[in-house]
């Protein structure tokens, strides 16, 4: 009875709490996502690296970056496309655990929080918070 009390415990403890994804777990939903919207897939790494450099205006694309943000729990499709502001937080604290000074990651991450909400678009808006974070020296993955 103690076993099932405390497992119960530790279950109920743990619901609601954000799971940082890994970037194994990002290129997994950017499969699903590609998939989902029957577009040309590459590797994450390069898909990254598209949307960094801007060289990228397919608003399909943008709307793989939505689907990867909602599968890895930072945006909330259903709330108006609502980034989660504390999950963004901890995912970027965990992916860019070497860097000296996190203070540093809270900032950038804030300014990139900040940067979507002058489009109405979901997709367009999950793809301007992202290249915001890949315009920085940091990483979400």
């Amino acid at each position: 009875m103690k076993t099932l009390l405390v497992s119960v415990s530790l279950f109920v403890m743990t619901q609601g709490a954000y799971v940082v994804r890994t970037f194994a777990d990002a290129s997994r939903y950017k499969d699903e996502c590609v998939k989902q919207y029957a577009v040309r897939g590459s590797s994450l790494i390069d898909y990254m690296r598209q949307v960094s450099l801007h060289t990228d205006d397919d608003d399909s694309r943008w709307c793989i970056v939505r689907c990867i943000l909602h599968k890895s729990e930072l945006l909330e499709i259903a709330q108006s496309d609502t980034l989660h502001e504390e999950n963004v937080h901890a995912q970027m604290q965990y992916s860019n655990a070497i860097v000296e000074d996190p203070e540093d990651i809270r900032s950038e991450t804030n300014r990139c929080l900040q940067e979507p909400n002058a489009t109405v678009d979901g997709c367009l808006r999950a793809y301007t918070f992202f290249a915001c974070i890949q315009s920085t020296e940091y990483d979400l993955f």
